[in-house]
């Protein structure tokens, strides 16, 4: 799976953190590393998406932050709201990590913006069978304050129920990632007003075509050149409509390292995780 990365925020710096909450699986990312070389190099901030209109959010939605040694709060993934109290994301997004540095976000659209909640994560739980870039790419953040629903600025997102997606359905996807093909380096640049991107899943078997190590615990998007889930997207959601409300049907995991190019977006897929997620609700 040559030229294949995560979504996460990153430059590939990777190293062992000093506090963490459960026995780390494969490479672990150093943020501190990370956030240093972007202010250094003065970057900027879903490829081919397009602003969420003003007044309107996708309440669902969170931008997992991470305290620097600065005492900067970064975006570096995206996350579900589960439950008042549960965040579902990639298992990537957390292992290794120090939950004490990491908070979450909800009730914005723009990262500017200082009227949205926040809430502290206390703990978080990877899948047992995560293996990077492979298979169970889950994990679920537990968080303190609870939030407060309203409704607009702030819901959740139906997650239940085993039914599998098949290919060529309608899917969303929202995320505050890179709108270049580069999601690294300089040509990165990322928005601070959340996007989002409308395409169609494709089959297991045809990715597969490409992504070679695909799993059943995996769905695919694809759409023409220019446009995908990119670096920042990691751990947010993928949505379909489910009559008059939306569900949850995958994780943002990984893709290729040119963003939105003709290899398709892998994500968790979250129906093979449902007796697994129910069981961390309460």
């Amino acid at each position: 799976m040559n030229g294949v990365t995560y979504f996460v925020l990153l430059v590939a710096a990777l190293s062992a953190l000093e506090v963490v909450q459960s026995k780390p699986m494969g490479n672990v990312i150093d943020l501190d590393k990370y956030f240093e070389e972007v202010d250094s190099n003065s970057q900027e901030r879903v490829v081919g998406g397009y602003d969420v209109p003003e007044d309107e959010y996708v309440p669902y939605q969170v931008s997992m932050q991470f305290r620097t040694r600065s005492g900067q709060l970064r975006h570096f993934c995206g996350g579900s709201l589960i439950a008042p109290n549960r965040v579902l994301t990639a298992a990537h997004c957390v292992n290794g990590q120090n939950a004490s540095r990491i908070s979450v976000v909800s009730g914005i659209r723009d990262l500017n913006d200082s009227t949205g909640y926040r809430s502290q994560v206390q703990s978080y739980e990877m899948n047992a069978n995560y293996q990077e870039l492979v298979t169970s790419d889950i994990a679920i953040l537990k968080i303190d304050p609870p939030f407060e629903l309203d409704e607009k600025r702030v819901s959740t997102i139906d997650v239940s129920g085993s039914d599998l997606v098949g290919a060529d359905q309608e899917v969303l996807l929202t995320g505050w990632g890179s709108v270049f093909h580069f999601g690294t380096g300089p040509f990165a640049k990322y928005p601070t007003v959340l996007q989002k991107l409308s395409y169609k899943t494709l089959s297991n078997s045809k990715c597969k075509e490409t992504m070679t190590q695909l799993t059943d615990t995996e769905i695919c998007a694809l759409e023409r050149f220019g446009k995908g889930a990119c670096n920042g997207d990691s751990g947010g959601p993928l949505v379909m409509k489910s009559g008059e409300s939306y569900k949850q049907v995958g994780v943002v995991s990984y893709g290729t390292a040119f963003c939105a190019s003709n290899s398709p977006d892998v994500y968790t897929r979250v129906s093979m995780f449902d007796s697994w997620i129910k069981e961390r609700m309460a």
